[in-house]
């Protein structure tokens, strides 16, 4: 089964705070049984926020930047995936998911005349809990779910080593 989801994206660190509504999935999806599902999952996000003016000072002390931005950042993960799905009821079928990979993050930083960038992969984990809405194997179902993103990529302005965010998918599968 393929799957093709919309997907808003919330940062949950301390650099971007900002929504993404810019976000989507492409996801393959293979049962060897009617509890286990097993593929790959092509995500992106797209996010964006404006800070005001302000000083800057690097650790050592020697450059500081004076100046307000705009902060762009774009994540590409690639996962291995995993899902268990538990009894159906009626038409609905609840499941709980991990998939694991890398994270490609572009990041580019806007200030006066100026740009900056940096680009970088991480290492990606994101367990994931959702609902499959009607019968997996007869009909096109739903696909409704929430999950928790953990990337190891640097962030831009902080240099700090995560970039986290909590997650809701809405798509349907196709056979």
């Amino acid at each position: 089964m393929f799957g093709v989801f919309y997907k808003v994206n919330f940062p949950s660190g301390d650099y971007l705070t900002k929504t993404s509504w810019a976000g989507g999935e492409i996801e393959y999806r293979y049962f060897p049984n009617n509890q286990w599902s097993v593929g790959g999952n092509l995500g992106w996000a797209s996010y964006g926020q404006y800070f005001p003016r302000q000083t800057y000072v690097k650790d050592d002390g020697n450059t500081a930047l004076t100046s307000d931005f705009v902060a762009h950042a774009y994540t590409l993960p690639i996962t291995a995936t995993a899902h268990y799905y538990f009894a159906q009821k009626k038409r609905v079928r609840p499941y709980a998911g991990v998939a694991l990979g890398g994270q490609y993050m572009d990041q580019r930083l806007y200030y006066n005349v100026y740009e900056s960038d940096d680009y970088n992969w991480g290492f990606v984990a994101r367990p994931e809990f959702g609902v499959l809405i009607g019968d997996p194997h007869s009909l096109t179902p739903i696909v409704a779910a929430v999950s928790w993103s953990y990337a190891s990529n640097k962030n831009g302005i902080t240099q700090k080593s995560s970039f986290n965010n909590f997650g809701i998918k809405i798509g349907i599968m196709l056979q």
